[in-house]
């Protein structure tokens, strides 16, 4: 935590890292000021009306910036802030979870929208890729205080509404505006060798590409972790892919894994797992802000480059991630008048039409009811309160993790 920062809980943390035996006691670590959080909701609202893109795309830039901050003024290369924030089992799980010294975990899982629930076969990238959430303060203890991670009180919210309720109002309490939350999706890296890895390109993807038996995408990188800087302009030969851009392990946030984790992901102890998509919401405005990282090896070109903070407020390698944000289900409107789009290659490209979906809309269908919730299909555009969607249900503030993980 830098001079800034502060901490903003009574109970301590212990920073174990990968396999290291390397740990301290530190405490969740807040988003420090100077990052423009939490902002005016209402000013934020104000410039999508007026289609000030430029504010809505640095604010979501700026919060990412503070989120990366590093977690330990002693080390400037460590783990970023957002690394000390609390996993869903201590948010969402009914066990009591004692006030006391904490241990990172990165529990590495595969992403809670690629389970098995019925059309959610993966349409686009083959690669396997694991995932976890983390959660701030705010969301945690507005969370508990409500038991809202209880099934017992979901199901007495439900029973509560008349048939007069507006569906409006068929809500959990709304949570604060410092609440936020964070999914980050990771690939492995082989400490030996080179890795070959997806990049995203806006384009489709290829079915039955050159030595594959998996759609994918139409270009890989080939990660080399032996070496901390590579000539620019030097390539491998993939397979299926030659002419391979090489670029180095510390172009991305990434950490060496434990046997644990490394038996996850189907790899080695001490290999990497290297952090390639991340999402993050706050409840600055109604609907939550949305904004969504993925990594690049041409981050300064295109329009998801725009807007990036200089190096004084963001860092390498944060530099080497794009960027896209959401204010709204609809707006601004796509060039052909249809609503507003915005997804991350690593999650929403793989469904159907997932490359025209927008995250707002999905996390509407975020509806408790007494039947196992689905987030399907991926789609775009606001649904109207009589919509099938939202009948019989309790709508739990976008937050699918409530739905996902809590509620035993």
């Amino acid at each position: 935590m830098n001079a800034q920062g502060r901490l903003v809980s009574g109970m301590t943390l212990l920073l174990v890292v990968g396999s290291s035996a390397r740990s301290q006691e530190i405490g969740f670590t807040a988003i420090p000021p100077g990052f423009d959080f939490p902002a005016d909701g209402a000013e934020l609202l104000n410039a999508l009306k007026a289609g000030d893109e430029a504010r809505l795309r640095s604010h979501g830039w700026l919060v990412f910036a503070g989120l990366t901050q590093p977690a330990r003024p002693d080390d400037p290369a460590g783990e970023a802030l957002w690394e000390t924030w609390y996993p869903g089992e201590e948010v969402f799980g009914s066990a009591v979870v004692p006030e006391a010294v904490r241990t990172l975990k990165r529990q590495l899982r595969v992403p809670r929208q690629f389970s098995a629930l019925p059309g959610a076969r993966p349409q686009a990238v083959g690669e396997s890729q694991l995932a976890f959430t983390l959660f701030s303060q705010e969301l945690k203890d507005h969370t508990r205080s409500n038991k809202l991670h209880l099934k017992a009180t979901m199901e007495g919210i439900n029973n509560g509404w008349t048939s007069g309720t507006p569906t409006r109002d068929r809500k959990v309490a709304d949570y604060p505006v410092k609440a936020m939350s964070l999914k980050t999706v990771w690939m492995p890296v082989r400490k030996q060798g080179i890795t070959a890895l997806p990049v995203w390109d806006e384009q489709p993807t290829v079915v039955n590409a050159p030595a594959q038996d998996v759609p994918t995408w139409k270009r890989k990188v080939a990660v080399d972790p032996a070496r901390a800087v590579v000539p620019d302009g030097e390539t491998a030969n993939l397979p299926g892919f030659p002419g391979s851009r090489v670029v180095p392990l510390s172009s991305f946030y990434h950490f060496a894994m434990n046997a644990e984790q490394a038996e996850t992901f189907g790899v080695s102890e001490g290999d990497y797992a290297v952090l390639v998509a991340m999402h993050y919401t706050t409840k600055e405005i109604p609907d939550w802000v949305w904004a969504t990282f993925w990594w690049h090896d041409k981050p300064n070109e295109g329009r998801f480059a725009r807007n990036r903070p200089d190096e004084g407020k963001l860092r390498s390698p944060w530099r080497n991630y794009l960027m896209d944000v959401s204010y709204d289900m609809s707006s601004p409107e796509e060039d052909n008048g249809t609503p507003n789009a915005v997804f991350n290659p690593w999650l929403e490209a793989r469904f159907p039409d997932g490359v025209n979906s927008n995250c707002m809309t999905c996390h509407q269908r975020a509806v408790w009811k007494p039947e196992t919730p689905n987030f399907l299909p991926v789609t775009r555009g606001a649904a109207s309160e009589d919509d099938a969607i939202f009948r019989g249900g309790t709508k739990a503030d976008f937050l699918w993790s409530l739905l996902f993980e809590g509620n035993q």
